[in-house]
């Protein structure tokens, strides 16, 4: 029995957005009963600035050659029983590559209740209350593959001759056996980032007073840059030749040369996981803030500011280059009976090699 099985897939890039840009529940700047002359401004301003850019690069090269027989059979020159029997070549390969995969999740605008206010502020005043948040997000997430994976396989049950007899003479064999699995799984970046300035902040001037000159303020400003890139260049190369022996019964005139063999397995796994980053960001502020003016009074000029500014750079690169390379030869013996006129036996088998080689590359990871 001859059996060859190849199975390989390969999935490239994926990339998955979600973003929500907008101030979560309410952001309130007010002025209210301010008074005869004044100059009053109320604003709330949400200002998002964002450049995502995810890209995935990837170039995927398999070249599997399988080559199973069931032997060289030859039972020779022969005025009687000559015999060759032999089955079991069986090579099974598969080849799996998942490709890169870019993923963020982005949510953020002025998260919260923010507010600011003045209230009855008074004669001759000039008041302002203002809400203010900016974001601005520049995020570039990159992968770059190149997986090559080249697999020889020979299986082979023995080049088989029975020889030059004029009676019995047996060559018996089978079992060669073959699998290779190769697993290579890429880059990875995924991001999230929340909302940035969440909670409830809050600036207030209160009841302030005549000629007063008031101002209360809420301004969240984030600015962010993250690079997440990753390189990654594979190359395995695998050859195998498997064989159950040079079968020879060789110059016998009659009885007992037997050569009886099997067995020689060979299973390879090698597997290579890619470049993974991974950026958590939660900035801002987190609860209740509160600044609060009240009642201050005739001819007062009074200030009240919350204020969150973040600003966050982030870089995460990894590079690397895997080089696997095999060369594996199993064998039962280079077998011979030679010039027998009469018992010569040869029984061999088993010669098995395991190869497993893993390696797991770069990561980094940023909460």
């Amino acid at each position: 029995m001859t059996k060859t099985k190849l199975i390989h897939a390969a999935l490239s890039g994926a990339a998955s957005l979600a973003f929500a840009l907008a101030p979560a529940m309410a952001a309130t700047a007010s002025n209210d009963t301010t008074g005869a002359d004044s100059n009053n401004e109320a604003e709330v301003e949400i200002e998002n600035g964002i450049s995502i850019l995810q890209q995935n690069n990837l170039s995927i090269h398999n070249n599997i050659t399988s080559n199973v027989n069931t032997g060289h059979n030859s039972a020779s020159k022969n005025t009687g029983d000559g015999s060759v029997s032999t089955g079991d070549a069986n090579s099974k390969v598969v080849v799996e590559t998942t490709g890169n995969s870019n993923s963020l999740t982005l949510s953020l605008g002025g998260s919260g209740d923010l507010s600011a206010s003045n209230t009855k502020t008074g004669a001759g005043s000039n008041n302002e209350a203002e809400v203010e948040v900016e974001n601005e997000v520049a995020i570039e997430q990159s992968n770059r593959a190149h997986v090559d994976n080249d697999v020889d396989i020979d299986a082979d049950t023995g080049h088989n001759k029975a020889n030059k007899n004029t009676g019995e003479a047996s060559i018996d064999t089978g079992d060669s056996d073959v699998e290779v699995e190769i697993t290579t799984d890429l880059n990875e970046n995924v991001l999230e980032i929340d909302g940035l300035g969440s909670g409830n902040l809050s600036a207030t001037n209160e009841k302030t007073g005549a000629d007063s000159n008031n101002e209360a303020e809420v301004e969240v400003e984030n600015d962010i840059g993250v690079l997440q890139k990753n390189k990654l260049c594979v190359d395995n190369d695998v050859d195998i030749e498997v064989d159950t022996g040079w079968n020879k019964a060789n110059k016998n005139t009659g009885g007992d040369p037997m050569i009886e063999t099997g067995d020689a397995d060979v299973s390879v796994e090698v597997g290579t996981s890619g470049n993974s980053n991974e950026a958590s960001i939660e900035a801002g502020v987190e609860g209740d803030w509160d600044t609060s003016n009240s009642t201050t009074g005739a001819g007062s000029n009074n200030e009240a500011e919350v204020e969150v500014e973040n600003e966050v750079a982030i870089e995460q690169s990894n590079r690397s280059h895997v080089d696997n390379s095999g060369n594996i030869d199993a064998d039962t013996g280079h077998n011979k009976a030679n010039k027998n006129t009469g018992d010569a036996e040869v029984s061999t088998g088993d010669s098995d090699v395991e190869v497993e080689v893993s390696t797991d590359v770069n990561s980094n990871s940023l909460d």
